[in-house]
């Protein structure tokens, strides 16, 4: 119970600082459009037949939800890295940051909060840009329910998994910065977002297995445009499961290794 009031305090407070304005919520709403736009638009010229037929693709609609799904995933991530980098940069600034070590509360609670917290305002832009979808492309969408669901109830598990991992790496990071450069661009690039992942080089599909991002992009995907069933799916919503655990593991370790560097030098800052 206790650990349940934690979490809800800190979603709250989470809510309250990024989510303070209506503007905000049309903000989430008009970037991810007008950022989708200018990638299709600047790749159709170059669309061809014989490259959609690559991708499993009928045409250029096709083409419009493959990469809408991208970016639909990419809204809950590129938001988790931006709020977690926010959420530690403005701890330091008002030097509070050792204040969570110190305090009572449990740890992987006020992540947990925080996480959910920075996720709010993405279910918003899903809500209302897949209820476009559904209805502008719905002669093109052939998915099998359970997977659908199954699917976007792994969407939501493994963005919390990665917004706790983040919220725990940025607390023993110094330079928050350079932490968020790499992680905020590349993501987005090399988890087959824009650029359909298995067209890309071998070395670039390297750089993506590291990211979540990339595995979850691929389950929602096959489960929407190609009409893939549960049983075809099983294998990689096991291996999405698995990342989410081992973030969630990777974060207890952050976790600990910020309680013994604040106990032994006052700062949980080490990397």
């Amino acid at each position: 119970m206790y650990f349940l009031i934690v979490v809800k305090s800190n979603f709250e407070m989470q809510y309250k600082n990024y989510f303070h304005s209506k503007f905000i919520y049309l903000s989430l709403l008009v970037w991810p459009i007008i950022s989708f736009a200018n990638s299709y638009y600047s790749y159709f010229p170059f669309i061809k037949d014989s490259s959609l037929k690559k991708l499993g693709l009928n045409n250029t609609n096709d083409l419009l939800v493959f990469m809408f799904i991208g970016f639909m995933a990419m809204i809950f991530f590129g938001n988790l890295v931006q709020a977690c980098w926010q959420f530690s940069y403005l701890m330091r600034a008002s030097a509070t940051l050792e204040l969570l070590y110190m305090s009572p509360a449990n740890r992987f609670a006020v992540l947990l909060g925080n996480a959910l917290g920075s996720l709010f305002g993405s279910v918003w832009s899903l809500v209302v840009l897949s209820i476009v979808l559904l209805i502008t492309y719905s002669d093109h969408l052939k998915f099998n329910f359970l997977s659908f669901a199954f699917s976007i109830g792994l969407l939501f598990v493994v963005a919390i998994a990665w917004g706790i991992f983040l919220n725990s790496l940025f607390l023993i990071t110094r330079d928050n910065g350079f932490l968020y450069t790499i992680l905020e661009s590349p993501m987005e690039i090399f988890s087959g977002v824009k650029l359909p992942f298995n067209l890309m080089p071998m070395w670039a599909q390297l750089v993506g297995y590291l990211f979540p991002l990339t595995y979850i992009i691929s389950v929602m995907r096959l489960s929407i445009i190609y009409n893939a069933l549960p049983s075809d799916l099983m294998g990689r919503w096991l291996i999405c499961l698995a990342i989410s655990i081992i973030l969630v593991i990777g974060s207890h370790l952050f976790i600990r290794l910020g309680e013994k560097h604040v106990k032994k030098n006052g700062s949980a800052a080490f990397l």
